[in-house]
C-alpha cells in the first residue's frame, strides 16, 4: 500500500469539513430568507376592497364638453347602425339557449 502524506490526509480533511460547514451554511441561510419572506407577504395582503379603495380617486372632476363629445364620437364608432342579420343556426342556437334558461 502506498504511503500518504499526513499533509495531504489534512488537506483533505479540512476540505471536506470546509465544504460540508459551507452547505450547512447556506441552508441555513436560505431558510431564513424564506421564513422572513413569508412574513413580508403576510402583512401586504390585502382584501379586494382595500385595493380598489385604494385605487378610486377620492375626487373625481366631471368631463369637460369636449371630452364628452369625444366619448360620444368614439361610442358611435364602435356602435354598428343596423346589426347583422342572425343565420337560422345562430337563431336555432339561441332558442335552445332560452328553452334551456328559461324555468
Amino acid at each position: 500500500m502506498p504511503k500518504i502524506d499526513k499533509n495531504i490526509i489534512l488537506g483533505i480533511s479540512v476540505a471536506v469539513i470546509l465544504v460540508f460547514s459551507v452547505i450547512i451554511g447556506w441552508t441555513l441561510f436560505q431558510k431564513g430568507k424564506i421564513l422572513s419572506e413569508k412574513k413580508v407577504i403576510e402583512e401586504k395582503e390585502e382584501t379586494n376592497e382595500e385595493v380598489l379603495e385604494r385605487l378610486t380617486p377620492a375626487d373625481s372632476k366631471p368631463l369637460t364638453q369636449e371630452e364628452q363629445e369625444e366619448l360620444e364620437g368614439l361610442l358611435n364608432q364602435l356602435t354598428p347602425t343596423q346589426p347583422k342579420p342572425k343565420t337560422p343556426k345562430e337563431q336555432k342556437e339561441e332558442e335552445e339557449l332560452l328553452k334551456k334558461l328559461t324555468p
